[in-house]
């Protein structure tokens, strides 16, 4: 008797956990946090438009529903616990919501239903070169505002727009690398032709949803950009001893730092008609370098990767190089 009361001791007590659990599981984590809306952009557009909301706990806990005056957008990604893309759906237009399990969040404004609106897509920059060109095959940087598009499907999240070089006959293929609406990765159309990239996001009508901007040369140049374009140059001098020091600067800004930081720097010496590497070394956070080389007469020269400059992102060049005679 007193064995079965301990099994049945057990398995009410199992119960019991096992109750507490549930229970526990149907109420919000203690740690959730209530979302907050700080900014959103565009601020109009039509259907299809892509807006980018900004705020802060998107994953804590997840947004599951994003509303714009009241309309639902199903097809939305929450990229980061501060931002999500939003395609607007029909004529949606008012105060944008965000909602998770904690709480729900208003935009500080409305959203204005509009064609074009401020969605209308735009092309600032383009790598190789600034738009030099490149081979098809080659890979093809964009950046701008407003460059994604709806997926076509009501639950699937907005996607790279498509864009076609000239003569704009077929849809470049993206490289499948992480995309954003300020940049695009292409693949270069077997058929391309010399002509101006056309992007199009909700609908493919120049000034609307489509955009032409930045020459783009087939086949290219020797991807040898002028010194303008160029985000770094380098300095190298040399003292007693063969020291060699100097610093990788920005052309766009000398006190920007994204570009300088942490670039490999070659000291190379002319042998036989061939420069030779005689030394390596990688530039502080602020740019400068320094090299202990070997006591040798010569010619000098440092190499640091080239780079080109777009707000906060660096894109891979060219070399640029700094010679020095001893």
């Amino acid at each position: 008797m007193a064995l079965f009361k301990r099994h049945l001791g057990l398995r009410v007590a199992a119960v019991a956990s096992v109750a507490s659990l549930l229970v526990l599981g149907l109420q919000t984590p203690a740690s959730a946090a209530s979302p907050t809306i700080s900014s959103f952009s565009p601020t109009s557009g039509p259907a299809g438009c892509v807006v980018v909301i900004t705020g802060t706990n998107f994953k804590d806990p997840m947004v599951t529903s994003v509303d714009i005056g009241g309309t639902p957008v199903s097809a939305f990604k929450v990229v980061s616990g501060k931002e999500i893309w939003a395609a607007v759906a029909g004529e949606a237009s008012g105060t944008i919501h965000v909602t998770n399990a904690s709480d729900t969040a208003s935009s500080p404004s409305d959203f204005t239903n509009a064609n074009p609106g401020g969605c209308s897509p735009t092309i600032t920059f383009v790598t190789p070169c600034g738009g030099g060109g490149g081979p098809a095959g080659s890979v093809v940087t964009i950046l701008g505002t407003n460059l994604l598009k709806s997926s076509g499907t009501a639950t699937s999240p907005p996607v790279g727009g498509d864009v076609r070089f000239a003569p704009y006959t077929a849809t470049a293929t993206h490289t499948e690398t992480p995309e954003s609406p300020g940049l695009l990765g292409v693949v270069v159309s077997p058929d391309a032709i010399d002509g101006s990239i056309r992007v199009s996001t909700f609908n493919d009508v120049l000034g609307e949803g489509a955009v032409l901007g930045a020459t783009f040369i087939v086949p290219p140049p020797d991807l040898s950009c002028s010194p303008a374009d160029h985000a770094r140059s380098i300095t190298l001098s040399l003292r007693r001893h063969l020291v060699a020091q100097g610093r990788v600067s920005s052309f766009e800004d000398p006190a920007f730092t994204n570009c300088v930081a942490s670039v490999p720097v070659r000291i190379q010496r002319r042998v036989s008609g061939r420069w030779r590497t005689v030394g390596r070394t990688t530039t502080t956070d602020t740019g400068v370098y320094k090299k202990r080389i070997k006591d040798r007469p010569g010619k000098y020269r440092s190499v640091a990767p080239g780079f080109y400059q777009f707000n906060d992102l660096c894109f891979r060049a060219v070399s640029s190089v700094r010679r020095y005679n001893l």
